[in-house]
């Protein structure tokens, strides 16, 4: 018998040996960005949960998120989004927030763990950088799945998009709940590793580890960037 092992990565190799995404090839024509949750609420210093934590003594453990946030996710965002707007190509932003303002709308989940928002509240706008403009969607969710909460799969499929482009917060949440879903409804997706975050490092990396090569191919916005310049360009070599 094999020897047990505490190595956290221990059976990854085996599994990308079964979970293979083959390459496929991105037509820029038939693509969408997808910017999740990129709102003061979620990813703020100053602002909604991250504000909570600060001013709750955790100020020290949520920085890693936020300095990813300003640093590297922010940046590569704004990067995809001058892409896409210089193109012409679909861009979607979603938010959670209450429709009704009182969370009762919202799911039970997010109730309790106080993400009570109002749409119309100062931390439900998004920030600055990364913010929609004139004819870019704004789906409004009432729980965490892109998918579940919204009619995303309705307009991909009246616009033509067969491939969407990931990023936004949280990797191990909501980012990786719109990937599972846009691969068990057909979809094509690429999901930009530096253009999203989670609170900690270990949930960034392992659910990226699961994701990559299963339901998407995980890449840089750089190579990202470069796929969507060269229509023969594959997602994965």
């Amino acid at each position: 018998m094999t020897p047990a092992s505490d190595d956290p990565r221990r059976g990854l190799k085996a599994w990308h040996h079964v979970a293979r995404l083959p390459p496929f090839p991105v037509d820029p024509a038939k693509t969408a960005l997808c910017v999740i949750d990129l709102t003061l609420q979620q990813a703020s210093r100053t602002h909604g949960i991250c504000r909570r934590c600060i001013d709750d003594g955790f100020g020290d453990d949520v920085a890693y998120y936020l300095d990813r946030i300003e640093g590297t996710v922010v940046p590569s965002v704004a990067r995809l989004l001058a892409a896409f707007r210089a193109s012409g190509a679909p861009i979607v932003h979603t938010r959670c927030v209450s429709l009704r303002g009182d969370g009762s709308d919202q799911t039970w989940r997010h109730r309790a763990f106080g993400l009570v928002c109002a749409i119309d509240s100062e931390d439900a706008q998004f920030l600055p950088g990364v913010a929609p403009q004139a004819g870019e969607i704004v789906l409004n969710k009432t729980g965490s799945g892109m998918f579940n909460s919204t009619n995303a799969e309705h307009l991909f499929r009246n616009m033509g998009v067969t491939t969407l482009i990931m990023t936004g917060v949280f990797t191990n949440s909501c980012v990786e709940t719109a990937t599972r879903d846009a691969g068990d409804r057909d979809f094509r997706v690429l999901l930009a590793e530096d253009g999203c975050a989670a609170m900690s490092p270990i949930g960034h990396r392992n659910a990226l580890d699961y994701l990559d090569a299963n339901f998407c191919h995980v890449k840089p916005t750089s190579e990202i960037l470069r796929i969507l310049a060269s229509p023969a360009a594959l997602a994965a070599e």
